[in-house]
């Protein structure tokens, strides 16, 4: 039998959206999202976390479509136990890790591949990192690396990491590109891709009307995910220059956010409401 949300999707952000600040999920998410499927709807989860932690999330809350992890990275199936895409840094990674190691040594680093977190260089900011999502890491140097990345995250202070986003500038990013993607986590990227570009993949995937894909996020890894669907949403938690590519802004994350989202896209989808948005998206799609 066709259900009323059969042709929805929302695709969450954990930390600072789903998840509250003290890294819990709010029951009132968990109960919308249960209510959300049942009716048909899609959801799935696009994080910058690894697909193990990205995967402990979702087990949790209960996903019908692929995770997008690693910030867009890797697109990971569940259902079928597959990765449906996967982009990599290019082969000079190595060289990016041996200069910021040798430049910044009290900056924490880690290179992620497929599920995997390697540990280059302990700091306090990385370590609380892995201890609060509980995932595992294996321990490498600047000189034993991975053949191959999906990214690079570099951990400690804000004001640390804008010198080091500076400095980065300078060495040379072939076909990379850095982002905050919290203020003591900065990233490298393979170029181009993004968590816009998994969201873009899931509506053709999941069997999805385009013009029925929502999004929510808060932090400026986020932007590009939000540029790329028609129904934009933030939490209240989100940073000003954040909230401008929304149309829609929720609660904080402490209170749902997630379940503010769904209830609204299920009052528009069910014509109660006129507009999804409760604002105009003040930038519009470039």
């Amino acid at each position: 039998m066709q259900k009323p949300l059969n042709d929805y999707l929302l695709i969450s952000d954990i930390d600072g959206t789903l998840v509250d600040t003290q890294k819990k999920i709010p029951r009132r998410n968990l109960e919308a999202i249960r209510r959300f499927q049942e009716l048909g709807g899609r959801f799935t989860i696009a994080t910058g976390r690894s697909a193990r932690s990205a995967a402990q999330v979702a087990n949790l809350v209960g996903v019908n479509c692929p995770l997008v992890t690693n910030n867009g990275t890797i697109l990971y199936d569940m259902e079928k136990g597959q990765v449906v895409r996967q982009r990599f840094l290019p082969d000079s990674f190595p060289d990016i890790i041996r200069r910021v190691a040798a430049d910044f040594p009290h900056i924490g680093i880690q290179a992620y591949l497929d599920a995997d977190i390697y540990m280059v260089v302990h700091n306090p900011v990385v370590e609380y990192q892995v201890t609060v999502e509980e995932i595992p890491f294996i321990e490498a140097s600047p000189h034993s690396l991975p053949p191959k990345a999906n990214k690079l995250l570099f951990g400690g202070s804000h004001e640390e990491l804008t010198v080091l986003r500076t400095a980065l500038e300078t060495y040379g990013l072939d076909s990379m590109y850095g982002l905050f993607t919290e203020d003591q986590y900065f990233e490298l990227l393979p170029q181009g891709v993004h968590k816009g570009s998994g969201a873009q993949v899931l509506a053709g995937y999941c069997g999805v009307s385009s013009g029925h894909v929502a999004a929510v996020g808060d932090y400026y890894n986020d932007v590009e995910m939000l540029k790329s669907v028609p129904l934009p949403a933030v939490a209240a938690n989100a940073p000003d220059e954040v909230k401008q590519y929304a149309v829609y802004v929720a609660c904080h994350c402490d209170d749902g956010a997630v379940a503010d989202v769904l209830e609204r896209l299920e009052k528009w989808a069910s014509g109660e409401i006129r507009e999804f948005g409760n604002r105009g998206r003040e930038q519009e799609i470039s």
